[in-house]
């Protein structure tokens, strides 16, 4: 990791996001979490000697990615090294309203992934996924699709001046070419969020 965050920083990168590995069958354990807390936290440390940020990104299917999980490894860590890279699609597909979630962990959000998901789960999705079946009934949507709030989520970060990194993602595009769900997600981005692209 060490080597990596020197590597970046020759590009202008200001934070590392890593993601913390498949999820057991057995899911995240207690022990688990003290394990992954004590490492976030030496790892964050070490990287803020090089000079930027660490933000661990909680993501389905992961050992990271429901509100316990989320809520002991940031309650165990100091904020000056661990942030959060939060994905507007997993965290919602995770039961959690990102919103929400962003004004909770405030300054530590080091990076926002952007990805829609299905109207009916806005706010949080109510049943888990044991996993995505990207090319036949996928989870993750063009923007605009109305599982996110994403208006509600560029008022905060209007209100918070945010000035860091917004990365658009689509995982899968099975319905249409990848070109299509890109101009659909731009037009939203720009007509709707006001967005320059």
């Amino acid at each position: 990791h060490i080597k990596l965050v020197r590597f970046i920083k020759n590009f202008g990168c200001d934070h590392l996001k890593i993601n913390l590995g498949r999820r057991s069958p057995e899911g995240t354990s207690e022990e688990d979490l003290k394990h992954m807390a004590t490492a976030c936290q030496e790892l964050g440390r070490r990287i803020h000697g090089e000079g930027i940020r660490f933000g661990v990104h909680a993501h389905m299917w992961s050992q990271f990615e429901n509100r316990h999980e989320i809520d002991f490894v940031m309650n165990n860590t100091d904020p000056k090294y661990v942030g959060f890279v939060l994905d507007t699609g997993h965290i919602t597909m995770a039961g959690m309203d990102p919103i929400e979630l962003a004004k909770k962990l405030g300054t530590r959000v080091v990076e926002f992934h952007i990805k829609d998901t299905k109207p009916e789960n806005r706010g949080g999705a109510k049943i888990r996924l044991a996993k995505m079946e990207g090319m036949t009934d996928p989870c993750f949507f063009p923007l605009g699709s109305g599982g996110v709030d994403f208006v509600r989520l560029k008022e905060y970060l209007d209100y918070i001046q945010w000035k860091g990194f917004l990365t658009v993602e689509l995982d899968t595009s099975p319905f249409r070419s990848p070109k299509e769900s890109a101009a659909i997600t731009r037009k939203y981005i720009e007509n709707t969020l006001k967005l320059k692209v």
